[in-house]
């Protein structure tokens, strides 16, 4: 809730319901209420090469999962549901991550990486400079980015298409689209040097 509204503080089960039935301040204040669990159950884990963000992230996502899997009338409290879906996101993260298979996939920088547009081999200032990029375009989409939008957008950076993302949303492929419209149009406004 934000500081200026008083009032009763709404149960777990009318938040889930009224983001289902299309609240998105709901589902906004579900992430928050429970940011302080993901956080906790997130220093449990450790992933060589992976940022604590990064596994924060994928625990913001299990919970996401759980607010929109939570069954109404399944007999557990929300708590103990979203905790154990936080954590198998978590571990299903690290699983992946360390798979023997997958080990030099992920200590290496792609071949892509160091391609120019044309094709060429680009300079390591050049190197540098898409990475700073990068990391600019990753601040402005977790400083202007929705809890919500950015669950969104994680989901199709990692592949996911517009039905997966609906399907695992409880929404349609529209609600999908118009939130990817919105996530461009802020980055592009939050980029520097946009026009």
């Amino acid at each position: 809730m934000c500081s200026g509204d008083v009032g009763e503080m709404k149960d777990d089960i009318q938040l889930i319901r009224e983001y289902r039935e299309g609240e998105e301040r709901a589902v906004e204040e579900l992430m928050e209420r429970y940011k302080g669990l993901v956080n906790s159950i997130s220093r449990a884990y450790f992933l060589k090469g992976v940022d604590r963000d990064d596994i924060v992230q994928e625990g913001m996502i299990g919970l996401f999962n759980a607010i929109v899997t939570y069954k109404l009338d399944g007999g557990i409290s929300f708590i103990t549901y979203a905790h154990e879906c936080i954590k198998n996101r978590i571990l299903d993260c690290i699983r992946k991550g360390t798979r023997l298979k997958n080990k030099v996939l992920s200590e290496s920088v792609p071949i892509s990486a160091m391609e120019d547009t044309d094709g060429g081999m680009m300079t390591p200032e050049e190197i540098a400079i898409r990475t700073e990029e990068t990391d600019t375009i990753k601040n402005v989409i977790s400083t202007s980015l929705s809890e919500c939008e950015q669950v969104i957008f994680d989901m199709y950076y990692k592949g996911a298409s517009y039905m997966q993302i609906a399907q695992a949303l409880g929404k349609n492929t529209k609600y999908v689209d118009n939130t990817l419209q919105r996530i461009r149009k802020k980055i592009k406004a939050n980029l520097p040097n946009s026009d």
